[in-house]
C-alpha cells in the first residue's frame, strides 16, 4: 500500500510539474506606467499597497504619470512595455505601426463624461432637440463629443445645429458661472465642479440619462480604461503579465467589496481628495469582463479619430485587444474572444 501511494504520488508531479513551472513568472520585476487617475489606475494602486502583486511572486514598480495623452509619444520611444489605456491612447499608437494590446479591461469610465446645462438651459431645455440653441463649452474632439453625437441620434436632435465652443474643462466652468455659455461638456473632477460652482445639473453621461422621459442607463459612449502591454512583453513574458493579471482581479474585488477601504487607498496614490476619489469611483464601473462592448468601443474610436485626422488609416478593433492571457487567468471573465495573435 505505501509503494502504491509514493507511485501515485509521483505521477501526480510528474503530470502537474511541466505546469507549474510554465506559470512561473519570466521576470520578477517590472515597471508600470500609469496615469495618475481614479478612472484608470485604481486597481494597480489597490494591488501594489496590499501585496498582491507580491502574493504572486512579482514586484510592480508604479511609474505615475500625469497626462493620458502622453501615452502615445512615450510609447514611441519603445521604453514602456506595461501600463493602463483607453481607446484614445491605444489607436493612436496602434495607427502608428507599434505594438499596443490591451489585454484587460479594468472600468468603465463612461460616467465620468458629462453634459452639464447651466441655470438658464435648465430653464429652457424641455427636450433634447433644444440642445440646438444652445452653445456647449467643451474641449475640441474630445471623446465626450461621441456621446452628444449617440444621443442626438437617439433622441432626433440635430448634432450640426448645436454651437460649439472650444474650451479647456476649467475655462468651460468659469464660462457656465458667468453664463457666457449655455452648458459645458467634459469629464470629473471639472464636471463636478460645474455643479456645485456654476450651478449646473448634469443633463446626461456616457452610460446614463437624466434627461426628462429618457432617464436611465444608455450606450452613448463605450469608453474602458484597460491593462496595456507591449508585444514585445506579450511574447516574452506572458507568465509575468498573467500575474499581474491575477493581483489587478483580487484589487478589482477588493474595491467592489470595501469600497471605504479602496477609496482611502486610492486618495492617497492619486493625491486627490477623499471625498472627490469617492464621487469618482462611484461613477467608474471596475470591472475585468471582456465583452463585445468593449470591442464595439475601440472601433467606434477608431471611426472618430479617422474623422478628426487624428490617424490616417483606420483598422479592426480586434488587433489591439488580446484576450488569452485573461481567459487562462479566468474564461469567467472572457465574454467576447479575440482572433488577435502577437506580432
Amino acid at each position: 500500500m505505501p509503494f502504491r501511494i509514493l507511485l501515485a504520488a509521483l505521477i501526480l508531479i510528474a503530470a502537474f510539474a511541466p505546469g507549474a513551472s510554465a506559470q512561473k513568472p519570466e521576470v520578477t520585476e517590472i515597471d508600470a506606467w500609469l496615469v495618475r487617475d481614479a478612472q484608470m489606475s485604481s486597481q494597480f494602486a489597490v494591488a501594489d499597497k496590499l501585496g498582491y502583486f507580491k502574493d504572486e511572486g512579482i514586484k510592480v514598480n508604479p511609474r505615475w504619470y500625469i497626462a493620458g495623452t502622453d501615452l502615445p509619444s512615450m510609447w514611441g520611444a519603445g521604453n514602456i512595455h506595461l501600463g493602463t489605456a483607453t481607446a484614445t491612447m491605444v489607436v493612436p499608437i496602434a495607427a502608428a505601426n507599434q505594438p499596443i494590446y490591451n489585454i484587460a479591461p479594468q472600468s468603465d469610465v463612461a460616467g465620468t463624461q458629462q453634459i452639464v446645462l447651466g441655470k438658464k438651459a435648465q430653464e429652457t431645455v424641455k427636450s433634447p432637440k433644444d440642445l440646438e440653441k444652445l452653445k456647449i463649452g467643451m474641449p475640441k474632439g474630445a471623446s465626450v463629443t461621441m456621446a452628444i453625437q449617440a444621443m442626438t441620434k437617439d433622441t432626433g436632435a440635430d448634432f450640426s445645429k448645436i454651437q460649439f465652443v472650444n474650451l479647456s474643462p476649467p475655462d468651460a466652468v468659469t464660462a457656465l458661472a458667468k453664463g457666457d455659455i449655455d452648458a459645458m461638456a467634459a469629464w470629473a473632477p471639472w464636471v463636478f465642479n460645474a455643479v456645485k460652482q456654476a450651478g449646473g445639473k448634469v443633463y446626461f453621461t456616457g452610460n446614463r440619462s437624466y434627461i426628462p422621459g429618457k432617464e436611465g442607463q444608455v450606450d452613448w459612449l463605450r469608453v474602458h480604461a484597460g491593462v496595456v502591454a507591449s508585444g514585445d512583453m506579450l511574447k516574452k513574458n506572458p507568465n509575468t503579465l498573467k500575474a499581474v493579471l491575477r493581483a489587478l482581479k483580487k484589487a478589482t474585488d477588493k474595491i467592489n467589496g470595501d469600497r471605504e477601504a479602496a477609496v482611502k487607498i486610492v486618495a492617497g496614490e492619486m493625491k486627490t481628495d477623499e471625498a472627490l476619489t469617492r464621487d469618482i469611483m462611484a461613477l467608474n464601473i471596475y470591472s475585468m469582463e471582456m465583452n463585445d462592448k468593449i470591442h464595439k468601443g475601440m472601433g467606434e474610436f477608431v471611426d472618430f479619430l479617422h474623422s478628426l485626422d487624428r490617424i490616417k488609416q483606420k483598422f479592426p478593433a480586434e488587433q489591439v485587444i488580446y484576450t488569452k492571457l485573461l481567459e487562462e487567468v479566468d474564461p469567467k471573465l472572457v465574454k467576447w474572444k479575440s482572433p488577435t495573435t502577437v506580432k
